[in-house]
C-alpha cells in the first residue's frame, strides 16, 4: 500500500511540474492566500505555531508538536503513532477527554474531524505541509459551531509561491521511516502543487514489559497521503483553489489480529475574494468519503491467547458541506463578521460480534444520518487603540435521522434485534463576547464569556465496542453537550526580552457524553443485553448532567541572548462531576484522563549560524483512568531534544529524540490491572531540503 501511494504521488508531482515547465514562466504573483484573521482574535486565548515551530520539533507527528500548547491532548497519553484511530479526538484544557474529542480541527477552513466518530487522523496531516497552526482555547462555538466546544485548531497549508519543491525524510530504530515530498509551480495567474507523504514503523510494545504475554507484539503503523491542488486568480481580488487528497493507513494495536485500516478520499473547492478594501469573503465546499475497518480482541488472563471479539469489516461514512464567512469594515472603529455553514454526514458500522471461541455468531449494522446548519454574526468595536470589544451569536439547527441497530444470526440471517430510532431535531443558540484592554504599553488585560455545543457523533449514538474484556455500549438517546464558560487573563511584556501571560478559566459542561460504568461483575446485564466476561467491565455512553472545570493556564517566553530562547507553559485544572442525578455515585469525582498539573519547558539555542539545538521537558501529575476514580495512572516527566545543522543554505540535517531517558509513561489501566504504556525512547535522523 505504501509503495502504491508513493508512486501515485511521484507521478502527480511530475505531472504538475512538467505541465508548467513547457513554457517560460513570468514573475510569480499567485501565492497561498487566506482570509485575514478576524479583528476579534486578539481578544481570545490563541497560541500560534509558525512553520519553524512545527518542523523544528522532536515529535514526528503534528499531535506531538501541538502538545507544547497548554492543555492540548488526545484521549490518552499516547502519540497518534501508537494509538488506535478511534482514540485520537482532541481535547483542550482537559475538558472531558473522549475518543471523539471536543475540539474542531480545520485545515484551510475545512473540517478534519472524522465523519463517523469525530476523531482526527493525524497521520494524513504531515507537519511539512503546513505553514501555521493556531490553537484557540475556550471561546465556545463562535464562528465555528458544532464540535468547537473546547476550542478550535486551525491549520494553514504551506504557500505555493515559487517554482521548485521540498523534501523531508527521516529514519530511526524499529524500522521507522517518515517522508514528505512536494513540488509546486506558479505563474502570474495559475499555480499547481503536488505532495506525497509516507510513514512506517514497527512500533513499540503497548503493554508494560512485566505483563506482556506471547500474543503481544509491537504496534506497527504504516500509511501514506497523496495530494494535488491548483490555484487560479480570476482577477487581482479573487482566487479559486481546488485540492484533492487520498490517504490510507494501517495500524496493528499491539496484537496481530487487532488490525485497523483507514481509507479517506476528500476534496475541496474554495473561493477567496479580497480587494484590500472594507469587505472580503471566503467560501468553501467539500466532500469526504471514507472507509474504516478494525478488529478488536479479547485476551485471556495470561495473555497467551487472543480471540477476535469484534470485527468491524466495513464502516463507510461520507460528509459533504460548505461554509462562508464575510468580513466588513463599517468604519474606522467597527467591523462585522458574518457567515454560515452546513454539513451532512451519513455512516454506519457493519460488524461481526459474539465470539465464544468457535467463531462469530452474530452480525450487526448500526448507524444513521445527521444534518447540521448554522449562521453567525459578530460585531467588533475598537473605539481607541487600547480597547477592543467583540460580541457575537449564532443559531444552529440539527436533525438526526434513519438511526438503526440491526442484529442477526450470522449463519442463518435470522433477525434477533431490529431497532429503528425516531428522527430528532432541535435548534440551539450560542453567544460569545470578549474585551481586551491595553492598561499600559506593556500590559494587556482580557476577559471573555462564551457558550458552545457538540452533537454526539454517529459512533457514540449507535456503535458499541470492546477493548480486551472491557465493553462499552452505545446510546441512541444521547443529548447534545452544552458549554458555558468565561476567561480572565493578561499578557505582560515584563521587559523587551521577557513575555508572560496567564488566564483563569471556568467552564460548566452540561450533558457531557461519558463512558459510565454499569457493571463490574461477570454475567449477563439484562438491561443492555450484554454478557460481561470475567475480569471485564461494562460501560455505556451516557450524559452526565453537569461537569465543572476551573483552571489556570500560564506561559512565559524569554530571550536571554540573540541566540538563546526559553519557553514555559503550564496548565492546572481538575474538572469534576458536580451534578449527576442518574449516577449519583459520580458526583464529586474527577474526570478520567485529566491530570491536575501539566507543564512544558523548552530551550532553543542557535550555537552557530548553522547549528541549532533545542530541548524540551514535558510532564503531568497522576490521573485516573476510569470514571470511578479507582484506577490511577502515575505522573511522568520526559525529555525530548533535536539538533539541526545547515549543510547548505537550502539543506539541513537533523537528529531528534523523544523520551531521551526512556521513562515509562502509563497510558491506561484495565479493570484486571493490565497497564498500557506510551512511546518509549525513540530517535530519528533526517534531512530537509528545498530545491
Amino acid at each position: 500500500m505504501l509503495k502504491r501511494v508513493v508512486v501515485i504521488g511521484a507521478l502527480a508531482g511530475t505531472i504538475c511540474g512538467q505541465g508548467l515547465a513547457a513554457e517560460a514562466l513570468p514573475e510569480i504573483l499567485v501565492t497561498t492566500r487566506a482570509l485575514k484573521p478576524s479583528a476579534s482574535e486578539p481578544a481570545y486565548n490563541t497560541t500560534v505555531l509558525g512553520g519553524d515551530a512545527l518542523r523544528f520539533s522532536a515529535g514526528a507527528r503534528l499531535d506531538d508538536v501541538l502538545r507544547a500548547v497548554p492543555g492540548f491532548g488526545l484521549f490518552r497519553r499516547q502519540s497518534s503513532r501508537a494509538a488506535h484511530p478511534t482514540t485520537q479526538g482532541v481535547t483542550l484544557r482537559g475538558l472531558g477527554p473522549s475518543g471523539a474529542g471536543r475540539t474542531l480541527v480545520l485545515l484551510d477552513g475545512i473540517p478534519q474531524n472524522d465523519a463517523f466518530g469525530g476523531w482526527v487522523d493525524w497521520s494524513r496531516i504531515p507537519t511539512a505541509s503546513l505553514s501555521e497552526a493556531a490553537v484557540t482555547r475556550g471561546g465556545g462555538a463562535g464562528p465555528w459551531g458544532n464540535a468547537a466546544l473546547a476550542g478550535v485548531v486551525r491549520l494553514q497549508s504551506a504557500g505555493v509561491d515559487r517554482d521548485g519543491g521540498d523534501l523531508e525524510f527521516s529514519a530511526g530504530p524499529r524500522d521507522t521511516f517518515e517522508g514528505t515530498a512536494s513540488v509546486q509551480a506558479a505563474g502570474d495567474a495559475f499555480a499547481v502543487h503536488g505532495l506525497v507523504h509516507g510513514h512506517r514503523t514497527a512500533g513499540a510494545f503497548l503493554i508494560r514489559e512485566d505483563q506482556r504475554g506471547s500474543i503481544d507484539r509491537r504496534a506497527a503503523d504504516e500509511g501514506g497521503v497523496v495530494e494535488a491542488g491548483a490555484r487560479y486568480a480570476l482577477n487581482d481580488a479573487t482566487v479559486v483553489r481546488a485540492v484533492g487528497r487520498y490517504s490510507e493507513s494501517t495500524f496493528i494495536n499491539g496484537i496481530d489480529i487487532a488490525e485497523s485500516k483507514t481509507r479517506v478520499t476528500d476534496g475541496a473547492l474554495s473561493v477567496l475574494h479580497d480587494t484590500g478594501g472594507p469587505t472580503s469573503w471566503e467560501a468553501n465546499v467539500y466532500a469526504r468519503d471514507q472507509a474504516f475497518r478494525a478488529v478488536f480482541a479479547a485476551v485471556n488472563a495470561t495473555r497467551t491467547t487472543a480471540t477476535p471479539s469484534l470485527d468491524q469489516f466495513a464502516v463507510p461514512a461520507t460528509a459533504v458541506g460548505g461554509n462562508v464567512i464575510v468580513r466588513t469594515r463599517i468604519d474606522d472603529s467597527l467591523s462585522l463578521d458574518a457567515g454560515g455553514d452546513i454539513r451532512s454526514v451519513e455512516g454506519d458500522t457493519n460488524e461481526n460480534f459474539q465470539n465464544q471461541g468457535a467463531g462469530f455468531t452474530r452480525v450487526r449494522r448500526a448507524g444513521g444520518e445527521q444534518l447540521l446548519a448554522g449562521a453567525f454574526t459578530e460585531l467588533n468595536w475598537q473605539p481607541t487603540s487600547v480597547v477592543l470589544a467583540t460580541v457575537g451569536g449564532r443559531v444552529d439547527a440539527w436533525r438526526q435521522s434513519d438511526g438503526l441497530r440491526r442484529e442477526s444470526v450470522l449463519q442463518t440471517g435470522a433477525i434477533v434485534r431490529d431497532d429503528r430510532f425516531a428522527a430528532r431535531d432541535e435548534s440551539v443558540g450560542t453567544v460569545r463576547g470578549a474585551l481586551k484592554y491595553q492598561a499600559t504599553p506593556k500590559l494587556n488585560l482580557k476577559a471573555s464569556g462564551y457558550t458552545g455545543f457538540r452533537l454526539p457523533t454517529l459512533n457514540e449514538l449507535y456503535r458499541p465496542f470492546r477493548v480486551g474484556n472491557d465493553i462499552t455500549e452505545a446510546n441512541p438517546g444521547l443529548g447534545i453537550e452544552k458549554l458555558v464558560g468565561f476567561d480572565f487573563g493578561f499578557d505582560w511584556s515584563a521587559s523587551d526580552a521577557v513575555q508572560l501571560s496567564a488566564t483563569y478559566f471556568h467552564a460548566v459542561l452540561k450533558n457531557a457524553v461519558t463512558n459510565v460504568t454499569v457493571q463490574t461483575t461477570p454475567g449477563l446485564n439484562a438491561q443492555l443485553g450484554v454478557t460481561v466476561p470475567a475480569g471485564g467491565v461494562l460501560r455505556q455512553r451516557r450524559n452526565i448532567d453537569r461537569i465543572a472545570a476551573n483552571g489556570v493556564e500560564a506561559s512565559a517566553a524569554a530571550q536571554f541572548a540573540p541566540t538563546l530562547q526559553a519557553s514555559f507553559s503550564y496548565l492546572y485544572t481538575a474538572p469534576k462531576v458536580s451534578r449527576s442525578p442518574q449516577q449519583p455515585s459520580l458526583e464529586g469525582l474527577r474526570l478520567a484522563q485529566v491530570p491536575r498539573h501539566q507543564a512544558t519547558a523548552g530551550l532553543r539555542w542557535a550555537a552557530t549560524e548553522r547549528l541549532l539545538i533545542a530541548g524540551q521537558a514535558r510532564g503531568a501529575t497522576k490521573q485516573f483512568d476510569d470514571d470511578q476514580n479507582q484506577r490511577t495512572l502515575r505522573g511522568y516527566v520526559v525529555a525530548d531534544a533535536t539538533i539541526s545543522f545547515a549543510l547548505t543554505d537550502k539543506t539541513q540535517a537533523f537528529v531528534s529524540a523523544e523520551n531521551i531517558f526512556d521513562r515509562m509513561v502509563e497510558a491506561g489501566r484495565s479493570a484486571d490491572g493490565i497497564v498500557s504504556v506510551a512511546t518509549p525512547r525513540t530517535a530519528r535522523l533526517g534531512l530537509r531540503t528545498r530545491f
